[in-house]
């Protein structure tokens, strides 16, 4: 009976269970370094480098895959023109045939 645990004690442990749980959950889909986010206008692997934080907003310094360009975009920026997810390429070839075609043809 010494070593058994009080109802209040028990409660406390729970609470600080479900919290670090919480928190592993929420830092699963976060972007971090090391990750490789897919432009969606083009489809190419960018690799984050580093992350940084830039008056109070987080920043990230990503290099392409292909042509080994740098670019430092904000979170927001990202967010919207990239994607964890692999882009469909034959989509965007399609769209360029279409545009090529089109420009020869007039």
């Amino acid at each position: 009976m010494a070593n058994e645990l009080t109802p209040v004690e028990q409660a406390e442990q729970k609470v600080s269970i479900l919290s670090s749980e919480r928190k592993c959950a929420r830092d699963a889909n976060k972007i971090s370094k090391g990750n490789i986010v897919y432009k969606i206008n083009t489809g190419m692997a960018h690799k984050i480098v580093s992350v940084s934080f830039a008056n109070g907003i987080e920043h990230y310094s990503l290099v392409c895959s292909e042509t080994r360009t740098n670019c430092f975009l904000s979170k927001f920026a990202l967010e919207s023109d990239f994607t964890k997810d692999s882009v469909a390429v034959e989509h965007f070839g399609l769209r360029m045939v279409k545009r090529l075609s089109a420009m020869w043809g007039k």
